[in-house]
């Protein structure tokens, strides 16, 4: 009931690059060239931080008594959803962006091995950047607890998350 940890984002993106770079090391042993990696993944990367964070502040609005409109259960359950999903998916994305640059430093002084390097190195920050909206989205999505809230030993933690 504590929602996605960092801790668990952490291993995620590690086992995601290990994962990768070998992957990308065995294409390369067997005579494949590895993915070109261009401005143009930026944007959904970009696009889907921004729909997390706008989705999540909305739900936060109201939790805090700024908003107006009541959001669904069902929504605010979705919020949820995909603030954990974009955590654990920019995670792993970092991971495989990381590997991605890492295969490419060793030939660094080669202008296209570079610019490989630069847009792996930029489309993981953009990953991590993705991550942190994720893990800021469940963190704004946790109802507080109130002075109705009591431990009757249920098993739930006051202050759960959003419908959840």
């Amino acid at each position: 009931m504590d929602g996605v940890r960092v801790r668990t984002g952490v291993v995620v993106a590690v086992l995601a690059g290990m994962a990768s770079w070998l992957l990308l090391q065995v294409v390369r042993s067997l005579g494949g060239a590895y993915p070109v990696i261009s401005w143009l993944g930026l944007v959904p990367l970009v696009a889907v931080t921004l729909l997390v964070l706008v989705m999540c502040r909305q739900i936060r609005r109201y939790l805090q008594g700024r908003g107006t409109l009541r959001p669904s259960p069902q929504r605010g359950r979705g919020t949820l959803v995909g603030a954990q999903a974009a955590a654990l998916g920019g995670a792993a994305l970092l991971g495989w962006y990381a590997a991605n640059a890492l295969v490419h430093l060793p030939n660094a002084d080669v202008p296209s091995e570079r610019v490989q390097l630069v847009w792996g190195v930029v489309h993981a920050v953009a990953a991590l950047a993705l991550a942190a909206a994720g893990f800021v989205g469940q963190a704004w999505c946790r109802i507080p607890p109130t002075e109705h809230d009591d431990d009757d030993d249920d098993g739930v933690a006051d202050g759960d998350l959003a419908y959840g």
